[in-house]
């Protein structure tokens, strides 16, 4: 089964195709495909913009179900909402 993973950071972040045999373990898989600090961390003359270490939660799409039906919401600790 592949599912897109949507995390959301205070920014949303959807990282596309994970494969993984239940939503919960994709999660945790698409959470390692980029490092939030680099991506999110950047200091500028009179600007700091930092990754704050703390994710609201996560949307998980299946490939293949257009209509959302079995998509799911899940907390930051992986629990349905």
């Amino acid at each position: 089964m592949k599912y897109d993973v949507h995390i959301y950071p205070i920014v949303r972040v959807k990282v596309f195709g994970v494969e993984a045999d239940s939503q919960v373990e994709a999660i945790k898989k698409a959470e390692t495909v980029f490092d939030f600090d680099q991506l999110l961390n950047h200091y500028y003359s009179d600007v700091e913009v930092e990754y704050a270490d703390d994710i609201d939660g996560f949307l998980v799409d299946e490939q293949g179900d257009e209509r959302h039906e079995r998509s799911q919401f899940y907390d930051k600790e992986y629990r349905p909402r």
